[in-house]
C-alpha cells in the first residue's frame, strides 16, 4: 500500500464522521484527495486544513474576547526590527551595537532565531548569556526576546506561540489527519494535540524511492545538456514530440527561481499551456517593472535615464493625451537634468525650456513635483509610506494591460495595509528601497497552486510530486541543486540549541529531514520520469556533477547497484545543446528557428558550412561583412566612405555653397576626420548628451566653457562700456559678477553637494583671477564682443577668400581688439591648454583654420557695415585665461591668405567628390563620439592613403594634410 492507499483507508475506516485532513499547504491536500478520487472514487466529509490555518480558525472567538491581536511573521519581522534599534540605543556595549548593524539581512536572522526560541517554547528567563559561546550574543537575544514578550503583552498582540493558551479542543467527533510531519516544533504539536486530543491521526509517508520497490517499476529517461536553456530546450522539442497530451506532465523544480523564468519563456515561444505552483515575479508585468525601476530611480538619485527607459518600455505614462512617449523621452533628454531632485525642479521651470516646449514642460514640471512633495528627504524615509506612494504611482502613472498589473497593484495596496498599524520607524532612503524591494521581490503573480486541464504543471521539488500525473520531468539535478548546506546558524550555533533548550532542533537534524521527506515524496512518482541537469554552468563558467540521486535512479533502472558516476556519464553521453546539431533526430521535435537551423547544417558526412544560408537569411549580416572586406581591401570604395553625393549640398568650386551656410569648425572637422564630419554635419546623427551623475562635478566642460566666456564678456562690456572705450580694471567689479554668475549657474545647474559647488566655484574664481591679471597690463582696445558674422536681415555672410572662392559662413568671433590705426585682433578664449596650438602649425592639414577665416570674416564685416572701412585684421590669438592654460597665448600672423584660399578649395573638391574618409590620426580615435561605429576602420586606412590606385581620388586631401 503507498500513501494513497493508506490514507485512503484511513478516511473509509469512519466514513459519516467529519475529518480535516492537515497539509503542509491546501494545494498538496486536494492533489492527494483528487488521486484518491480517481483511484477510489467519491469521498466526502474530508476538509484540507493547514496548521496555521485550522488554529487561526479555532481561537478567532477568544483573541477576540481577549482582546488580542494576531500578528502575522512580515508584520513581527518589523516589531523586531524596531526593538533592535531600541536595544541598540540602550544597551551601548550589546551584541549588535550600532543602528548601521540593523540592517535587512541581519533583522531577518535575529528575527528567525526569536521565531524559533518562541516555538520551542523559551521564555527569555529560561536561558542564560553563558549557554553560548559569545555572552554577547547570549546577553543580546536574550534581553531582546525579554524586550519583544514584553512589547507583546503591552499593546494586546500575540503570535503563533501565544496561541497555545487560546486552543480549545475540537467540539465535536472530527478525526485529524496528518501526513508524517518532520520538523515540527514543541509548540506546533502543543498546538495540534491541543485541538485534536486523542482523535489525531498521523499517516505515514512512503520509504525513500532508492528502497521502494513500485518506484524502481518506473520508466527512466536521463539527460544532460551545456547550461540550463539548453536543458529546458531539449525537454520541451521531447515534449512535442510525444503524443501523450500535455496535461500528463508535472516539472519538478530543483532551483524554483533560477528555472521558472527560463521555463514560461521557452513555453510562451512553442506556445505550450503552462500552470506554475509558485507563480512568477512581478516582473512578468507591466506594473512589476514600473514599481522596480521607479525604486531605483530613486535609489540611483533619480537619473533622468530610468524615466526614459520607463517611457521607452511602455512602463510610463503621463497624463496627457496631445504628448505621445517619444515626446516626453526627446523633453527629457534634451533638458539637461542628468539626475538629483532639486534638478528636476529647477530645470524644467518653463524659463529654462525652449519656447516651444515650454507647455510641455510645465506639465512634467506639475506631475515630478507631485511625486516629490510625497517624498521625503535626508532620513524620515518609511517603507510603509513608499508603499503607499507606490501604489498611488500605480495608480496614476502605470498604464495597466492586464489581471497581472492589477494583481500587482492589489498586493502593494495589501502590504501598506499591512504595514499601517506595524511601528515602522524612519531610516534613509537607501534603506527603504531595500526592504521595499523585498516586499516586491515576493509578491507573485500567475499562481496556480494545483494543475489545470489540458497545461503543463510547473513546481517546485519541495512542493511537487502529489498531482498523480503519469509522466514527471525533474529538471537541474546537478549536485550543487540537490544537496542540502548543513550551515550552522550564526546566532543559534548547534552547541548552543543544545545547552538553551531540548525543544530547539540541531541545524544538522533539520538537514536530515529535509532530505529525508524529498526522497519519500520522489516515491509517490509513478509512470515515467524523466531526469536532466545543467552540466555546465555559462554564467559562471564552470561543469556542474550530476546528484548522487540520479546514479541511484539509474541503479534502479539497471538493477545493478555496482555502477558509479563513470557508468552515468556514458548513459548520459553527449550534453545537449542550445543550438544542437551532434544528436540524431530520434524523438526530437523542430519547435523554433533555432531548430530550424541546426537540421539544416546537419549533414551525414559532417556539419554544412552555413555562411551562405545566414547570408540569403539576413542581407544586412551579409552587407556588414562585405563592408569588412571593402574596409580591409587596398582599393578606395564607398564602405571607406568614397560616396556618389549630391553637390548642390555641398561648397564647391566655383564659389557657391548651394542653400547650405558652412562653420568654421565643420571645415575643420572635414580635414581632421572626413568620416566624422559625414555622420555629423550630411547624416546628422548626434550622440545622445544626457548628463549622467557624477558627485564629484558640478559643471560639463562645455557648462564651465560658456560661463567663463559669459563672465568674460559680462565685464569688459561693461568696463568699456560695450567697446566704445578704453578698459577701465576693476576688480571688485569682476568678483560681482563672478559671484552673479555662479548664482545663477547653481539655481539652473544644482550641484550634487555643497562641497563640490563651493570647489569648482573658487576654480571659477580663480580663472577669473588669472583673466583679470592678464587684462590690467594690455593697452588694446576691446571693440567687439560674441561678434555674429552674417548680415543685417540675419543671414549668414557670403565670404570672399583670396582666388575668389566665395563660402556662406556662420559663427561667433569672441572677441575683437584694436591694436593700432585701423589694425585689428581677433580673440578666441580656450579653456584647455596651449598643446594643440604649437606656434609650428599654422593651418594644422586644415583642422585650424578658424584664426584665418574669421581673420578675413571679420575684415570684411568691418567694411561692409562701414563701421571701419579701411580695417585689417592682422594677428588672430588663441587666448588661454584659466589656471589650466595659465594665461598664454598663440598668436598667428595673417600673412598667409593666399594659402588659405588653396586650402579651402581642395578641401571643397574633396567634398565634391564625395571623399569622407577616416582621419589620418588614429589616436584621435580613442575620444571620438562615433567609435563605436568605425571599430578599427582608421587603421585600415593608414595604407590606402598612400595606394597609388587611390591617388586620383584622395589627391586633393592629402595636399591638405601634409600643409602645417
Amino acid at each position: 500500500m503507498d500513501l494513497v492507499d493508506r490514507l485512503y483507508q484511513k478516511i473509509i475506516e469512519d466514513p459519516l464522521s467529519p475529518k480535516v485532513l492537515i497539509v503542509p499547504s491546501y494545494s498538496q491536500g486536494h492533489q492527494l484527495l483528487e488521486r484518491i478520487c480517481e483511484r477510489f472514487g467519491s469521498i466526502f466529509n474530508v476538509e484540507v486544513q493547514t496548521l496555521q490555518g485550522m488554529v487561526h480558525a479555532n481561537t478567532a472567538l477568544e483573541l477576540a474576547r481577549r482582546r488580542l491581536r494576531l500578528l502575522d511573521e512580515d508584520q513581527l519581522f518589523w516589531v523586531v526590527r524596531q526593538l533592535m534599534l531600541h536595544q541598540a540605543e540602550a544597551a551601548p556595549h550589546s551584541y549588535i551595537t550600532q543602528k548601521s548593524m540593523v540592517n535587512p539581512g541581519v533583522v531577518r536572522k535575529v528575527h528567525q532565531s526569536l521565531v524559533e526560541l518562541r516555538m520551542a517554547g523559551v521564555r527569555s528567563g529560561e536561558f542564560h548569556s553563558n549557554d553560548f559561546m559569545n555572552e554577547n550574543k547570549g546577553l543580546f537575544l536574550q534581553q531582546l526576546l525579554g524586550r519583544y514578550e514584553t512589547f507583546l503583552r503591552e499593546h494586546g498582540l500575540t503570535d503563533l506561540a501565544g496561541l497555545v493558551d487560546c486552543c480549545k479542543p475540537a467540539a465535536n467527533d472530527t478525526n485529524f489527519l496528518i501526513l508524517q510531519p518532520t520538523g515540527w516544533s514543541r509548540t506546533e504539536w502543543c498546538l495540534v494535540k491541543k485541538i485534536a486530543g486523542s482523535r489525531l491521526h498521523i499517516i505515514d509517508f512512503d520509504e525513500p524511492f532508492y528502497t521502494n520497490a513500485r518506484f524502481s517499476n518506473n520508466q527512466f529517461t536521463m539527460f544532460r545538456a551545456a547550461g540550463s536553456l539548453a536543458e529546458v530546450r531539449e525537454g520541451f522539442r521531447r515534449m512535442q514530440a510525444e503524443p501523450a497530451p500535455l496535461d500528463h506532465m508535472e516539472i519538478l523544480l530543483s532551483d524554483y527561481e533560477r528555472y521558472a523564468p527560463v521555463i514560461h519563456s521557452q513555453a510562451e515561444a512553442s506556445g505550450i499551456p503552462s500552470t506554475f505552483s509558485n507563480g512568477l515575479p512581478i516582473t512578468y508585468c507591466t506594473a512589476g517593472k514600473a514599481v522596480l525601476a521607479i525604486l531605483d530611480w530613486i535609489d540611483e538619485g533619480y537619473p533622468v535615464s530610468r524615466l526614459t527607459e520607463m517611457l521607452r518600455h511602455g512602463c510610463l505614462k503621463i497624463p496627457d493625451q496631445q504628448a505621445s512617449a517619444g515626446v516626453w523621452i526627446r523633453l527629457l533628454e534634451r533638458s539637461g537634468i542628468g539626475w538629483g531632485r532639486h534638478r528636476y525642479v529647477a530645470i524644467l521651470h518653463s524659463r529654462n525650456i525652449g519656447d516651444e516646449q515650454q507647455e510641455l514642460g510645465m506639465k512634467l514640471h506639475e506631475v515630478i513635483q507631485g511625486w516629490f512633495d510625497n517624498l521625503p528627504e535626508g532620513s524620515e524615509w518609511r517603507p510603509d509610506q513608499l508603499l503607499e506612494w507606490l501604489s498611488d504611482f500605480v495608480e496614476q502613472h502605470v498604464p495597466v494591460h492586464s489581471s497581472d498589473d492589477q494583481s500587482v497593484k492589489t498586493a502593494i495596496q495589501s502590504w501598506n495595509t499591512r504595514l499601517s498599524g506595524i511601528m515602522v520607524g524612519p531610516m534613509t532612503s537607501e534603506w527603504a528601497v531595500r526592504y521595499v524591494k523585498g516586499i516586491l521581490n515576493s509578491i507573485r503573480i500567475r499562481v496556480d497552486a494545483t494543475p489545470k486541464p489540458g497545461a503543463v504543471h510547473v513546481t517546485s521539488i519541495h512542493n511537487g510530486g502529489f498531482s498523480g500525473r503519469y509522466r514527471t520531468w525533474i529538471v537541474g539535478m546537478d549536485e550543487r541543486a540537490w544537496s542540502v548546506p548543513a550551515k550552522q546558524d550564526p546566532l543559534l550555533l548547534d552547541e548552543e540549541r543544545a545547552a538553551v533548550s531540548t525543544n530547539l532542533q540541531l541545524i544538522r537534524e533539520q538537514v536530515k529531514q529535509i532530505r529525508s521527506v524529498r526522497d519519500a515524496r520522489l516515491s509517490l512518482i509513478c509512470g515515467e520520469l524523466w531526469l536532466s541537469y545543467a552540466s555546465y554552468d555559462p554564467g559562471e563558467r564552470e561543469s556542474r556533477s550530476p546528484a548522487f540521486e540520479m546514479l541511484q535512479m539509474m541503479r534502479l533502472q539497471s538493477g545493478d547497484d555496482t555502477q558509479d558516476f563513470s557508468d552515468l556519464e556514458r548513459v548520459l553521453g553527449q550534453p545537449y545543446s542550445v543550438m544542437d546539431v551532434l544528436h540524431p533526430e530520434v524523438r526530437r521535435s523542430t519547435y523554433d528557428e533555432i531548430d530550424a537551423w541546426a537540421q539544416y547544417l546537419r549533414d551525414p558526412s559532417g556539419t554544412k558550412d552555413g555562411w551562405e544560408a545566414v547570408s540569403d537569411a539576413y542581407p544586412a549580416l551579409a552587407q556588414g561583412y562585405l563592408a569588412r572586406v571593402n574596409r580591409q581591401d587596398e582599393r578606395l570604395s564607398k564602405y571607406d566612405g568614397w560616396l556618389s553625393m549630391n553637390i548642390a549640398e555641398f561648397p564647391s568650386t566655383d564659389g557657391t555653397l548651394g542653400q547650405k551656410a558652412i562653420s568654421v569648425s565643420q571645415l575643420e572637422k572635414y580635414a581632421a576626420c572626413g568620416l566624422q564630419y559625414y555622420f555629423y554635419s550630411v547624416l546628422k546623427l548626434r550622440p545622445k548628451d544626457i548628463p549622467v551623475f557624477d558627485r564629484t562635478r558640478w559643471l560639463q566642460p562645455d557648462e564651465r566653457g560658456t560661463l567663463l566666456h559669459h563672465i568674460y564678456r559680462e565685464y569688459l562690456e561693461e568696463v568699456t562700456e560695450s567697446g566704445t572705450k578704453p578698459s577701465q580694471h576693476d576688480r571688485r567689479k569682476l568678483q560681482m559678477i563672478v559671484d552673479q554668475a555662479l548664482e545663477d549657474a547653481a539655481h539652473s545647474i544644482p550641484s550634487p553637494s555643497e562641497h563640490v559647488l563651493n570647489k569648482e566655484s573658487e576654480g571659477i574664481r580663480r580663472d577669473a583671477e588669472v583673466f583679470y591679471m592678464n587684462e590690467e597690463g594690455k593697452t588694446e582696445q576691446p571693440c567687439y564682443f560674441e561678434l555674429e558674422l552674417g548680415t543685417s536681415e540675419g543671414e549668414p555672410m557670403v565670404l570672399t577668400l583670396p582666388g575668389g572662392i566665395q563660402i556662406r559662413l556662420k559663427g561667433f568671433v569672441d572677441r575683437v581688439d584694436r591694436i593700432g590705426p585701423h589694425e585689428y585682433r581677433i580673440i578666441d578664449y580656450k579653456t584647455g591648454n596651449t598643446k594643440r596650438y604649437a606656434s609650428s602649425g599654422y593651418f594644422s592639414g586644415g583642422t585650424q583654420l578658424q584664426h584665418a577665416l574669421y581673420a578675413i570674416a571679420v575684415e570684411q564685416w568691418l567694411h561692409v557695415t562701414g563701421r571701419d572701412p579701411e580695417a585689417r585684421v592682422t594677428e588672430a590669438e588663441y587666448a588661454f585665461p584659466t589656471v589650466r592654460g595659465r594665461g598664454e597665448y598663440v598668436r598667428r600672423k595673417q600673412n598667409r591668405r593666399e594659402e588659405l584660399g588653396d586650402i579651402v578649395s581642395k578641401l571643397l573638391d574633396s567634398m565634391n567628390q564625395g571623399v569622407f574618409i577616416p582621419t589620418k590620426d588614429v589616436k584621435t580615435c580613442t575620444w571620438c563620439n562615433y567609435q563605436a561605429v568605425c571599430g578599427s576602420h582608421a587603421e585600415w586606412m593608414v595604407n590606402k592613403r598612400g595606394a597609388a590606385v587611390n591617388a586620383a581620388a584622395l589627391g586633393s586631401l592629402r595636399e591638405v594634410e601634409e600643409i602645417d
